[in-house]
């Protein structure tokens, strides 16, 4: 077990680093900064509920209608020229980019010791 508590505590620490980093800083502010905006939180709210809607549609495999594509096309130029939302959407591209680079080089020890999956 004690090995299990050393694991938990390295583990706090980076999560302590990754807190820290400036790619995790900017995006939670631009976060911060969408959610205290009513149009860019509307916007993006809208934005999410017709892209869900025509992904259910699309599982369903039944037809997206000219007026769902219209709506979606017009969110997303909405979307596109908001500069909170711009701003959200880089910076959250930046820490997800930061954290794949953290993912793969925790999983590149494991990697030698696990066997290789093939698919099924």
């Amino acid at each position: 077990m004690h090995e299990l508590n050393e694991i938990i505590e390295e583990a706090r620490g980076l999560g302590e680093l990754i807190a820290r980093h400036p790619r995790l800083i900017a995006y939670a502010a631009a976060r911060k900064a969408v959610s205290s905006d009513r149009e860019a939180n509307r916007l993006l709210s809208d934005y999410a509920r017709q892209a869900d809607r025509m992904r259910h549609l699309e599982a369903e495999q039944r037809p997206i209608g000219v007026d769902d594509k219209r709506k979606l096309a017009e969110l997303e130029q909405q979307f596109a020229s908001n500069e909170l939302l711009k701003t959200l959407m880089r910076a959250q591209a930046d820490f997800v980019e930061m954290m794949g680079h953290i993912n793969r080089a925790m999983e590149a020890p494991m990697s030698a010791v696990l066997p290789q999956d093939h698919g099924s």
